[in-house]
């Protein structure tokens, strides 16, 4: 007979076989009578019917209640037998808001009370709750589901609502009471007011037995009922008595007679003693009687912020790195560093609470020194040893506005730190180009043609810097050449080629092209950079490279002729203007071939550097009445 792939096998209930009461498989044996034997095989083939006949059952009873509780389970005597997910989560939770819900009793002489069971902190776990109902029948294992369900056959199955108590809650609650219970019982204690001390008397009272309260609290919520009854109250008797504080009284005025000084590094604060008794706070120890009890100190959570509030701009303050230099043979400080300064306020209100109550001696602020990165003090720990390369061009020719950002870009890079294993970026280390570090306005290339923006030149000292890396053989990560071939770059007998454009675009200045690269070093680099009459010079400094740099190149590839000539109509030039604002340019490929090798002679990087210079024609610029007029316009028509 095949079997039925919907219902569970035989195996599924360790029973592939029937046996015997002693384990021996029941199968026909010689020397059993026919009779026997048949009654024997009935009997098999019966027991067989009947496990086919419960397994089956037992798949249609989990088929029937898929996503549903099963039969004869409740929480706490809320019947969820047959309920949804949801609703038996939804019947749960009723029953947790109604037993949250329900209000307790408690009287004292006239006053009444009537606190939900939640605003004494009481809360149900309903989704504990839902778990557990709806994780039986669906254990993991086969043998654990056919024993749930067979208990379910069997008696009901009641899960206990899992209720817990916050005491932070009920003992707000208790506060609460003992304040309405009428005065308040109390220690005596120190006041100080306008820096004058004065003893407040103790007061005995009454409040709330906490622990008898709580006690009855939990052994009605053993049978989900809410406790009423009287309120279980104590008297209070003072510990601490006004004669007990004479002597704190007397040590605390003496601490208000005079006020605390504290200094850092060259400048002082007085602090008012008036100020100081604002902070004055008294503890009491409760395993103590009488004066042994106090204690008094300053509070010194908010002591510490007051004092940081007074001092702590003058006190805090970042580091300032060394600005460094090379006088020649090696790295000097240009200017000194400075360390920084962070207040520790915890241990600073600990010190002026020692003076306070001590001798008045002045306290010396203490501070967290931070060190900075580039400490003219250890130089050394640079690691910059070695002049690594030089890059020059040179900007004879260049209009005034032009000049003048060379020299300002040449004068922000100067000096400039690259930390080991890290990269140098020309647009991130001279910032944004704007008016306010001091760039101008001149002519720039701005798009496909010549035009005028704020740092126009800029790239005249980006260019430098990247003959310098790459004659450093330091690895070049980004580099962007000109779009069209420039004489400034070809001056003192500079190749065509070496060159590199930077771009700063409106809204977004680092989000264009940029010229970088990588310090593989343990050690810093120091960047240098100057203007020597139209010459600007980059120089960098760092850990001995022991690198050799080959250079194959130039090696020109393919040319491609100026196209015609072009007119353009500028608005605002005055009447009569005709002028060439571009000449006409040969455009063509050039390429270099750069092998970096170590000091053992190994190759340590190939790289081509190649630039497609654009052609382009002369561009006449006329003013409007002249349109048309010019040689270009002619020529096109």
């Amino acid at each position: 007979m095949q079997h039925d792939p919907a219902l569970p096998s035989l195996d599924g209930f360790g029973l592939a076989k029937p046996v015997g009461a002693l384990g021996v498989p029941l199968t026909p044996t010689l020397g059993l009578g026919p009779r026997l034997s048949r009654f024997l095989s009935r009997a098999v083939l019966g027991l067989a019917l009947l496990i086919l006949a419960t397994a089956a059952s037992l798949y249609w009873f989990r088929s029937s209640y898929d996503g549903r509780i099963y039969p004869a389970i409740s929480v706490s005597g809320v019947d969820l037998g047959g309920k949804s997910m949801s609703g038996a989560e939804q019947a749960i939770e009723q029953q947790a808001a109604s037993i949250e819900g329900a209000r307790a009793s408690f009287t004292y002489q006239d006053k009444h009370w009537e606190p939900t069971l939640a605003e004494l902190g009481v809360s149900v776990d309903a989704d504990a709750a839902l778990d557990a109902a709806s994780a039986i029948g669906r254990e993991d294992a086969a043998q654990a589901r056919v024993r749930s369900a067979w208990h379910l056959l069997r008696e009901d199955r009641d899960i206990p609502l899992t209720i817990s108590l916050d005491e932070t809650t009920l003992n707000r609650w208790f506060d609460q009471i003992d304040a309405d219970l009428g005065i308040t019982p109390h220690d005596a204690e120190l006041r100080v007011t306008g820096g004058k001390v004065s003893i407040v008397p103790e007061v005995a009272g009454t409040v709330v037995d906490r622990e008898q309260t709580k006690a009855s609290l939990i052994s009605a919520l053993s049978t989900l009922q809410a406790p009423s009854g009287t309120l279980a109250t104590i008297p209070r008797t003072p510990r601490v008595h006004a004669a007990d504080l004479e002597g704190s009284k007397l040590r605390l005025e003496q601490a208000l007679s005079q006020p605390v000084t504290v200094a850092f590094n060259k400048k002082t604060w007085t602090l008012d003693p008036a100020d100081l008794g604002n902070y004055v706070v008294q503890s009491v120890d409760e395993d103590k009687t009488g004066a042994g009890a106090v204690t008094v100190t300053l509070d010194r959570k908010p002591l510490a912020t007051w004092l940081t509030d007074l001092v702590g701009a003058d006190v805090n303050h970042e580091p300032v790195d060394a600005v460094v230099g090379w006088n020649g043979e090696r790295l000097v400080s240009v200017e000194k560093s400075v360390d920084g300064a962070k207040l520790k306020p915890a241990m600073f209100a600990d010190a002026v609470g020692a003076s306070f109550f001590g001798n008045h001696q002045t306290v010396e602020i203490p501070v967290a020194v931070i060190k900075p990165k580039i400490d003219s003090n250890h130089l050394a720990d640079l690691g910059i040893t070695t002049r690594l390369a030089v890059g020059s061009s040179n900007f004879e020719g260049s209009d005034d506005g032009r000049a003048h950002n060379i020299q300002v870009g040449a004068n922000i890079l100067n000096g400039y730190l690259i930390a080991p294993q890290s990269e140098f970026s020309f647009n991130h280390s001279v910032g944004v180009i704007t008016e306010d570090l001091g760039f101008v306005e001149s002519n720039v290339v701005d798009g496909e043609r010549i035009g005028r923006d704020v740092g126009g030149g800029i790239c005249q000292v980006s260019t430098t810097v990247f003959r310098a890396a790459f004659r450093a053989g330091l690895p070049i990560t980004e580099w962007h050449p000109h779009r069209y071939r420039m004489s400034f770059y070809e001056q003192d007998d500079w190749p065509v080629g070496l060159d590199a454009s930077i771009l700063q675009p409106e809204g977004n200045p680092f989000g264009g092209g940029d010229f970088k690269f990588y310090n593989p070093t343990d050690s810093w680099m120091l960047l240098e950079s100057y203007t020597d009459g139209p010459r600007v010079v980059v120089v960098l400094y760092g850990a001995d490279l022991g690198y050799k740099v080959d250079v194959t190149g130039p090696v020109m590839g393919d040319t491609y002729e100026s196209p015609p000539d072009i007119e353009i109509v500028d608005e605002n030039a005055p009447q009569g203007t005709m002028e060439i604002s571009e000449y006409a340019l040969q455009g063509f490929d050039v390429d270099f071939i750069r092998e970096v090798y170590d000091r053992d002679g190994n190759l340590v990087e190939s790289n081509e550097f190649y630039s497609h210079f654009y052609p382009r024609g002369n561009a006449w610029k006329v003013s409007p009445d002249m349109q048309g007029l010019s040689p270009a316009a002619q020529e096109n028509s």
